[in-house]
């Protein structure tokens, strides 16, 4: 609508287009049955499949193991934190365990 075409990089110079290269491998990687539809029509609904699944339900390891959909709509550091937070509870409950069942003697026979 602008007249605003985009650009993905040089065609058969990969180094521009890393990104997109990367998706693919991702995508081949972990959908190989992709690879061998023929039919347009199925191909399509299976890839519509794949997208929502990339970017609703895979966690990714750049953005700090959230959704896109999560970082897009702005709740991607709520669920960092709430993490970090979690973690350090478990780790604090841990120590409180380990400080209250202590072995204050040495076992007498220990195997």
């Amino acid at each position: 609508m602008c007249a605003i075409a985009q650009h993905f990089g040089r065609p058969g110079v990969p180094q521009d287009q890393g990104w997109i290269e990367s998706l693919f491998g991702h995508v081949k990687r972990e959908h190989p049955h992709l690879l061998a539809i023929t039919d347009p029509v199925t191909l399509r609904a299976e890839l519509a499949e794949v997208r929502s699944f990339y970017n609703g339900v895979r966690l990714h390891e750049s953005i700090g193991y959230v959704t896109p959909n999560d970082e897009h709509d702005g709740r991607g550091q709520a669920i960092r934190k709430a993490r970090r937070d979690g973690l350090e509870r478990a780790h604090q409950t841990r120590l409180a365990w380990h400080r209250n069942n202590r072995h204050t003697q040495p076992d007498p026979d220990p195997r």
